[in-house]
């Protein structure tokens, strides 16, 4: 494993859900482990959805096996090119071929 290329900070979150005071479930983000990570766009695209221009991008995020990251939770990155943008995991971590790095496949802006 390559540790100079985990260079940037990661908070990755998981929801929780609780009762209200008048018993409704309300659900919120809580952060679950700070990690380094390789965060690398991979592409991106705009299209006009009801007459409004949105932007998607697909973010591949590399960092060390963690079994609290499942395809519920999302990162927030805290360094780099991406600082302050929170990913949306699109699907489950992919780990490599030793079982030592795990792949992420993201998406940050307009949820269709």
């Amino acid at each position: 494993m390559q540790a100079g290329r985990l260079r940037d900070r990661i908070t990755v979150q998981n929801i929780s859900s609780e009762r209200d005071s008048s018993g409704q479930p309300v659900e919120s983000w809580h952060d679950c482990a700070e990690t380094w990570a390789e965060v690398k766009g991979i592409s991106g695209r705009e299209l006009v959805a009801a007459g409004a221009e949105t932007a998607i991008a697909t973010i591949r995020v590399w960092t060390r096996f963690r079994r609290d990251i499942t395809a519920a939770s999302r990162i927030r990155v805290e360094t780099g090119p991406f600082k302050g943008a929170v990913l949306n995991i699109v699907g489950p971590p992919i780990p490599d071929s030793r079982g030592v790095l795990f792949e992420i496949l993201c998406k940050q802006g307009a949820e269709k």
